[in-house]
Formats: structure tokens, sequence, C-alpha cells
């Protein structure tokens, strides 16, 4: 093989590591513009003494962790996991949608979770 052969084969694959470099980087920056731009959103049911719970994981991380019914005053659990799922799932929704993550009173009412008068312990009366 001649010097000038062996040249122009040194210059093609030289070009073709380049050019494979070029795709790797280009690839390798929409991948992170995607990351950066999505975020995976997960919902997992917490069980708990007293009952359950959820957590919302971004990106694998606790974003959100809810052990009571949330926008109910006290220290309330959910009855059931698909109690939980059920309100933690509005969340989700409100979250991917873009709005603020939170249920209102009256929509844990409608759904039927806000705990009963009568499962609700009283205060005690103090004593002076």
């Amino acid at each position: 093989m001649t010097k000038k052969k062996s040249f122009k084969k040194g210059l093609l694959y030289g070009l073709i590591v380049i050019v494979a470099g070029v795709l790797v980087y280009f690839t390798y920056q929409e991948r992170v513009k995607w990351k950066k731009e999505h975020v995976l959103v997960e919902l997992r049911p917490i069980q708990l003494p007293q009952g359950w719970g959820y957590d919302i994981l971004a990106n694998g991380k606790v974003f959100i962790h809810q052990p009571t019914i949330p926008a109910i005053p006290g220290q309330h659990t959910f009855r059931t996991k698909e109690d939980a799922l059920a309100v933690g799932q509005k969340v989700v929704d409100r979250i991917t949608q873009g709005q603020m993550p939170m249920v209102t009173t009256e929509e844990v009412k409608a759904m039927g979770l806000a705990p009963d008068s009568a499962t609700v312990p009283k205060r005690l009366p103090s004593i002076k």
C-alpha cells in the first residue's frame, strides 16, 4: 500500500470518528434538554399504623409526603389504600397540568373521604 492510500484511509477514518463524535454530542444534548423539560411523576401509597397516606415522587425523589388527609383539620389518615390513591391522583393530575398540587376541603368531602363527625374525637372541656 502506498503512503498516499494509507493517508487517505487515515483521513477517512478520522472524518468518520469526528462525525460520530458530533452525532453523539448532539444526541446527548437533546437528551439533557428533554430531561430538563420532562419530569417523571409517580404516585405511591404508604401504609401507616393508623391507616394510609401517599407519596408523590418526582424523578424518583419524594416531592410530596402526605400521611394525612389534606385540607381536613386534624391528623386523619385515609381508611383505605384506594382512598389515598384517589386523592393522590387528583394532586398528580394537577401537577402534570401545571397547576398547584392541592385539593380543597370541598373536593375531599365530595369524594366521601372527610372523617364523619362521629369518628372525630371531641375535645374535652378544659378544667379551670
